[in-house]
């Protein structure tokens, strides 16, 4: 391919709306300094969940012996155990790069059904009204006034304690505050000149919607996502720590758990400790990361993501 041709259709991709606000949030994200170090934390997450298993000196279910033969219970942190071991003889080094694994699905697959259902239903009600705006928003009542503990603990008594399932209930039910948000601002969009010229004009549906108004509410979705991230990590560890969800995946939440159970968490501080920090810092950078890239956003709309046709 010549020269020519790649800088045509290098030209060709900077002139697309989308790409054009994708690379102006990656712009904004990295012009403040806060909001890159809570990118570049969460980057760092995800790739330990991806190549964290690799790195792992041990198994996670491989029980280490010390030279007697005995297993090396609960023994402190050292430089051939930097974290210590369980009560079961276990590395808590090797746990923590394997647990990131389960921890990052748990994240991008809760947010993912959070923010996806939320904004099919927002958008679609806001943008539609009429019948179709009473119906799913009564739905989304009817989801409001279902508990998210309770429910879990029913359905996953019903299908099945798993690792999976306890996400997707997470997920199926935490969509409903961003679902209103977002049809109140599709609600306000949908009433902009630049929205009413392209109905005018005789635009279809599906690219109004892709080229006006999804746009226009992709920094409260970034948010919602953000969010989801965060509030999927932090309560699918509180469904392991009660027991709904699958014990034999070696996440940062088994961790604890287990650590609890054993009645050891005083004295095999290392057990529980670190991977207690991690979901807390891992859940801290997704809220404050979404926060910050919203308001960042928000004084950028107009160069990044309004798109007035």
């Amino acid at each position: 391919m010549s020269t020519q041709a790649v800088s045509s259709i290098a030209g060709k991709a900077r002139d697309n709306y989308v790409v054009r606000n994708v690379a102006g949030a990656l712009e904004l994200m990295l012009e403040d300094r806060s909001t890159a170090m809570y990118l570049l934390f969460l980057l760092f997450i995800l790739t330990l969940g991806v190549i964290g298993p690799s790195l792992a000196p041990y198994e996670y279910d491989e029980p280490i012996y010390a030279e007697d033969g005995d297993l090396l219970r609960t023994a402190p942190p050292s430089l051939d155990h930097p974290l210590g071991t369980t009560d079961t003889g276990l590395d808590v080094f090797s746990r923590i790069l394997y647990g990131a694994r389960p921890t990052v699905i748990t994240g991008l697959l809760g947010g993912s059904l959070i923010i996806g259902i939320g904004m099919t239903i927002g958008v679609t009600a806001g943008y539609f009204g009429g019948w179709v705006d009473t119906l799913l928003m009564r739905f989304t009542d009817i989801v409001y006034g279902v508990p998210l503990i309770p429910f879990a603990i029913v359905l996953i008594a019903l299908f099945g304690v798993g690792f999976i399932p306890s996400i997707v209930v997470i997920g199926l039910l935490l969509w409903r505050g961003n679902a209103r948000v977002l049809r109140s601002q599709v609600l306000q969009i949908k009433e902009r000149p630049f929205v009413l010229a392209a109905k005018a004009t005789g635009a279809s549906t599906p690219r109004i919607l892709a080229k006006h108004i999804l746009p226009n509410v992709a920094t409260m979705a970034v948010l919602f996502f953000s969010l989801g991230v965060g509030y999927t990590i932090i309560l699918q560890a509180s469904l392991s720590f009660i027991g709904v969800s699958s014990p034999f995946v070696p996440s940062w939440g088994i961790m604890v758990r287990n650590a609890y159970n054993s009645g050891l968490m005083a004295d095999a501080w290392w057990w529980s400790l670190t991977p207690g920090i991690l979901i807390a810092l891992t859940v801290l950078s997704t809220f404050m990361f979404g926060r910050s890239y919203e308001n960042i956003a928000g004084q950028g709309a107009d160069d990044a993501f309004v798109q007035a046709g």
